[in-house]
């Protein structure tokens, strides 16, 4: 469909739906739900067709049980399986209007960030309902949960979710509390050297876990930092996450990186990148995976 006829479908819908709302008895209780920019979308009901650009949030749609409601989806999300059925409309940043346009979606989920910015703009000129998120902390993910939860009318079930989550993450803490806990290099990706700050859920991920982030003091989510500074640092553990868009090469292998204890030491553990590196309702998961390499003697 092109944007040309998807402006004039709209319109004729929304005509439909404003004498279908004049002809009812009774009032509608709306929903409104606020994004991480500021802009708002409202709802009389549940929206039948959404397009969701964040894998993570296709993971929480499924878990409060209303995946039947996508209608497209990122070429990365991969979870659960059943996803798979879901059109694909191609990449979640940056994302294809025409593509998005075609499955005709009364919602786009999508993320809220400078590097997006061009496609919430666009969505908002075709005048295209879009709920622009972020997805940092484990704040973001109890106000996802919660947006979704309204949104959905699954406000139960979705308090439900974050307290299984909230609960999981709890117990992963207490199992290492007092304990020696472990200094470590997070290795995003190389070249160059991209680490996680405490900008990062991932931060707050390794704390929880028993281990402790030698770049915690920097405040950038996904800082860029010199080999010097890893070496003077010192770490006890390197982590590399396994999966796609990780490091070109293991550390060992890496010009210079002999210089890091833990590398020379041969002190360099993998770690599940496709379960760590998504901020969703699998996060409890990702906090036993990671404490079974953090802390192997009292992971649970």
């Amino acid at each position: 469909m092109s944007i040309r006829r998807h402006l004039r479908a709209t319109a004729a819908f929304a005509a439909v739906c404003c004498a279908s709302l004049g002809e009812a008895s009774g009032a509608v209780a709306q929903v409104t739900v606020t994004d991480d920019i500021g802009r708002s979308v409202s709802y009389a009901e549940a929206p039948a067709r959404i397009v969701s650009l964040v894998p993570a949030v296709t993971e929480i749609v499924y878990s409060l049980e209303e995946g039947s409601r996508l209608a497209g989806r990122s070429v990365w999300d991969d979870y659960p399986p059943e996803v798979s059925s879901v059109p694909s409309v191609g990449d979640a940043l940056r994302a294809d209007a025409e593509r998005v346009l075609a499955v005709n979606p009364d919602l786009v989920i999508l993320y809220a960030g400078a590097d997006n910015s061009r496609s919430v703009q666009q969505f908002h000129r075709l005048g295209v309902p879009t709920l622009a998120i972020r997805i940092d902390d484990l704040d973001d993910l109890r106000r996802n949960i919660t947006r979704l939860g309204a949104l959905l009318g699954r406000d139960s079930a979705a308090a439900a979710l974050w307290a299984s989550i909230d609960g999981e993450l709890t117990e992963v803490r207490r199992l290492h509390e007092g304990r020696l806990r472990p200094r470590v290099y997070y290795d995003v990706a190389w070249p160059p050297a991209i680490t996680v700050g405490r900008g990062s859920y991932l931060d707050t991920l390794i704390s929880i876990a028993g281990g402790e982030n030698i770049f915690h003091d920097l405040a950038a989510p996904s800082p860029q930092v010199a080999l010097e500074s890893i070496a003077a640092r010192s770490p006890d553990l390197v982590l590399v996450p396994s999966g796609p868009g990780g490091s070109a090469a293991e550390p060992g292998q890496r010009p210079g990186w002999q210089a890091v204890g833990a590398v020379r030491d041969g002190a360099v553990r993998e770690v599940d990148g496709a379960l760590l590196h998504r901020l969703g309702p699998r996060i409890g998961r990702a906090a036993r995976a990671l404490a079974a390499v953090l802390q192997p003697r009292s992971a649970p």
